[in-house]
Order: C-alpha cells, then sequence, then structure tokens
C-alpha cells in the first residue's frame, strides 16, 4: 500500500458520517434515512428501530446549517423562560426537554432575565435557527413574536397567556390558588396579613395579588401589598420594619418560591419565628419546603404538567402545517394543590 493510499483510508475513517453510511449500515436506501431524520413522511417502526440503531453506532449528527439552508425548519423547539435559577421554570423547562426529545426534538432553552432587550435578543436567535415551534414565559409584551406568526411559527405561552399573536396557552389557578391561602390565614384570626413578591405587572403575579385583595377585602380586612421585594435586601429592610412596629403583620402571603425563601432568610435574620410571631404561606412549592423547621404550607403549582402540555400542545402544532389563525388560542388552566404544612400554624400534615 502507498503512502498516499494510507492516507485516503485514514482521511475516510476519520471524516463526519453521512445519511450513506447510515443507510449502509442499517441496509435501508438513502431517501429513508431522509425522511427519518428530516420527519418529512412516514417510515415504518421496524425501520425507525434500525435506523436509530445505527446513528447511534456511528454517532451520526444531522447538517442543521443545511437544512437551514434549504429553508427547512431544524428539529429544534426554543424555550424562553425569565431566570434559570427559579426551581419552579426549572421544572417545566426540564418537562419540556423530555418531551420534546421523546419526538426527536432538542430544546434551545434561554432566560430572559426579564429584560425586553435581552428577550427581542433571544427571538431574533430562535427565529434564526429556523426552530420549528416555540414555547416562552413572555415576561415583557413584544411585538417581535409577530414574526413567528408571519412565518407559520407556532407558539405556545407557558404561565402567561401571549396577547399580541394568535397563541395556545397553558396556566395554573392563580386567581383561585390565592383566595385559598389567605382564606386560611383569616380563618386562622389574622387580621393583618401581607402580601409580598415581585414581577406585579405579569399575568401570574398579578393574578394572585388580585385574588389576596380581593379574599382580604371580603373578609373587611386592609390589604397591604409588597411588590417590590426581589432581593434579600429588600425583604429585609420590610421585615425589620415589622421587628420594630407594635402594629407588624401576624401573616404573610407570598408571591413565589423565590419571595417565600426570601422571607424566610429575612424572618430569621431579625428573629421573628415562624409561626409564633408570624404565619407564612406561600405561592409554589420548592424542595426544601418539606424539611425546613417549621414545615412550609404552600400553593403547590403542577410544574411538570404545565411543561409537559405545553410541550404536548406545541408539537400538536407542529405536526398540523399551515394551521389557520383562527384555530389557535387554546387555554388550558391547570388545578393547584393546597399542602398544609406548619408554617400557617396547622400541624404539619405529612404526605
Amino acid at each position: 500500500m502507498t503512502k498516499d493510499s494510507k492516507i485516503s483510508n485514514l482521511k475516510r475513517t476519520s471524516s463526519v458520517p453521512t445519511i450513506s453510511d447510515v443507510a449502509r449500515i442499517a441496509g435501508v436506501g438513502a431517501i429513508t434515512v431522509s425522511r427519518f431524520v428530516n420527519g418529512t413522511s412516514y417510515v415504518s417502526v421496524e425501520k425507525q428501530k434500525i435506523i436509530r440503531a445505527a446513528i447511534k453506532k456511528l454517532g451520526y449528527r444531522p447538517n442543521l446549517a443545511a437544512r437551514v439552508l434549504k429553508g427547512q425548519r431544524a428539529k429544534i423547539i426554543g424555550l424562553i423562560i425569565p431566570d434559570l435559577a427559579d426551581p419552579f421554570y426549572g421544572k417545566c423547562a426540564s418537562a419540556v426537554e423530555d418531551f420534546a426529545s421523546e419526538q426527536g426534538y432538542m430544546t434551545l432553552i434561554v432566560a430572559s432575565k426579564r429584560d425586553r432587550n435581552l428577550q427581542e435578543k433571544e427571538l431574533a436567535m430562535l427565529l434564526g435557527q429556523q426552530v420549528a415551534g416555540m414555547i416562552i414565559v413572555a415576561s415583557v409584551p413584544s411585538g417581535f413574536l409577530r414574526q413567528f406568526a408571519d412565518s407559520n411559527i407556532p407558539i405556545v405561552g407557558l404561565d402567561q397567556p401571549i396577547r399580541s399573536v394568535p397563541a395556545d396557552e397553558v396556566v395554573v389557578e392563580n386567581l383561585d390558588g390565592s383566595h385559598v391561602a389567605v382564606d386560611h390565614l383569616i380563618a386562622h384570626g389574622h387580621k393583618r396579613i401581607a402580601c409580598v413578591g415581585y414581577d406585579k405587572t405579569t399575568y401570574a403575579i398579578g393574578l394572585r395579588i388580585l385574588g389576596y385583595r380581593n379574599t382580604m377585602q371580603l373578609a373587611n380586612l386592609k390589604p397591604e401589598v409588597y411588590e417590590d421585594t426581589e432581593t434579600l435586601e429588600d425583604t429585609l429592610r420590610i421585615v425589620r420594619q415589622w421587628k420594630k412596629s407594635a402594629s407588624r403583620p401576624t401573616a404573610v402571603f407570598s408571591l413565589n418560591n423565590v419571595s417565600t425563601r426570601l422571607l424566610l432568610h429575612a424572618l430569621r435574620e431579625v428573629d421573628l419565628a415562624i409561626p409564633k410571631d408570624i404565619a407564612l404561606i406561600g405561592f409554589d412549592d420548592f424542595e426544601m419546603a418539606s424539611l425546613l423547621t417549621p414545615t412550609v404550607t404552600v400553593v403547590r403549582q403542577p410544574a411538570i404538567e404545565l411543561g409537559t402540555q405545553a410541550a404536548r400542545l406545541l408539537f400538536e402544532r407542529i405536526a398540523a402545517t399551515n394551521m389557520p389563525a383562527a384555530s389557535l388560542g387554546v387555554k388550558i388552566v391547570l388545578p393547584v394543590e393546597f399542602v398544609i404544612r406548619a408554617s400557617c400554624g396547622c400541624p404539619a400534615v405529612t404526605h
């Protein structure tokens, strides 16, 4: 064997696997592999299994760049959430990613940080990536979504409805959940119940505040809302004021799991005991809530189901090409669960 032929063989063995290579290993035609990879037409279940095995053996990866140049949609969906560090959105994202993976799609996840400019850049990037569809927690309004609608890219609103374009949405019972929580504190005899959180302009938080206000007013009690406590410093400032006041709140309703954790930290730092000095109920559960002392009473959101249902809706739209705008606007409202533990003043209920 000559030196040149050895180099030629080395190049062949180190080259990136192609559709033809997959077809050869699977014993099917290259067109069949292309149909399977691109999802353009039906491939039998038996052949799908053979092709998957060949793809795994060769480590084949579709050429997404070439697909975009041809104007085809990539087998990718986009997901925009406000905060990757928030456990609630983390669970939603995990559920979306799992569902998409089962359909043979990847999920491109980005965080908007509740910043309009950043969200616009992320939307432009997803549009440029030729995503097949998008799920978004639209924490700030965006006219850029019109470009997705004009390009027939389906959109699903997660946790927040989308008003600017026709889109489906999956939300939870924010209003009723807040009513149950605040009514429970009132039933314990509390007259001064504070409401603490942030993001008041968003759909979910706005409804929770409304539920709190309505329940307080129905009981002829005065609402006391602190709606700009996004940091520990903000929360400590308010809690220190309570500590000095003889007429401080005897209970507090927290608007999300981040606010609840900030309150737990601040109340401990100023030495206000839960529930002896101040009772606490938070909207949204979190992992440590059942392990803390006292355990934390919460309104639990079905985060996994929320993400799963949003992904299911999206893939139904992806499968139904050229869906007329009039058929969009499906709204799924998922129930919440009131989980009684010890922080509200009740004996902890074991689950």
